[in-house]
């Protein structure tokens, strides 16, 4: 089983994750460049670095019946290995990623990296002292974790990342739309998709939630979608029970 963070966060994020699975399998995990106090890359494009060189993993260390397990952009990056790697792959388990991010802001949105966003985020990053970073990745930390226990360690690892890295990673993965380049995936994935009732948007139903999945993914015939019980973002987290139960089925020999 490979383990892909999210976008800021260490490895550590899947500790509870591993020490569940590794009871049973052999366990990799990762921490991407950049994020969480790891050095950048030089430059960029980051993503398909990233996607690359986890290729380049799997094929080195000769690993064969791999589990890709991906939360957020480490989902994305899953979904992209698996359209490209059509052997040595077993199965996939998505965390609340999506393959075109920015469809689900704007049905209407166009596929490609725009550095001008990428740079004005950037500065945006670049004009805050280290105590102001954080103080922004503790807000975000609480928009995507309903356990408060968690909101430092996510803030930490946001606040020991790479600007620049934050910047365009999360500029290329709006950019990218992996819709259509899903249909070649070829083993059996489960995306698991966060839902968490909120008052003030009474529109947004566990049944929104489902149908949005479905239709980003109607073209990976092999995906199995689940929504979760009340769960932010880090399913991990906020669902533990329910997440590894859901995995541990899915995984099972069939």
């Amino acid at each position: 089983m490979l383990f892909i963070p999210g976008a800021t966060c260490s490895g550590d994020e899947w500790s509870a994750t591993v020490a569940h699975f590794s009871k049973t399998h052999e366990c990799h995990v990762f921490t991407l460049a950049g994020y969480a106090g790891r050095a950048p890359l030089d430059n960029g494009p980051y993503l398909e670095t990233f996607k690359t060189e986890l290729i380049n993993y799997i094929k080195t260390k000769n690993l064969s019946n791999v589990i890709l397990v991906g939360h957020s952009i480490g989902g994305f990056l899953s979904l992209w290995i698996a359209s490209e790697l059509h052997e040595r792959l077993n199965k996939l388990v998505i965390v609340d990623a999506l393959p075109f991010f920015a469809g689900t802001f704007n049905p209407n949105a166009k596929p490609g990296f725009d550095e001008t966003q990428a740079k004005t985020l950037l500065e945006a990053y670049n004009k805050m002292d280290d105590a102001q970073l954080k103080t922004t990745q503790l807000l975000t930390a609480r928009t995507l974790c309903a356990d408060s226990t968690y909101w430092d360690k996510i803030a930490t690892w946001g606040a020991q990342s790479d600007r620049k890295t934050l910047a365009y990673t999360i500029t290329e993965m709006m950019g990218f739309d992996l819709r259509t380049q899903i249909a070649e995936i070829k083993v059996p994935v489960l995306v698991m998709a966060a839902y968490m009732p909120v008052k003030e948007y009474p529109q947004f139903t566990k049944e929104y939630a489902s149908s949005t999945f479905t239709k980003q993914y109607a073209n990976c015939s092999t995906c199995k979608i689940v929504v979760s019980p009340p769960a932010k973002h880090f399913i991990m987290y906020d669902a533990p029970e329910w997440f590894l139960q859901e995995i541990d089925t899915f995984i099972q020999p069939s």
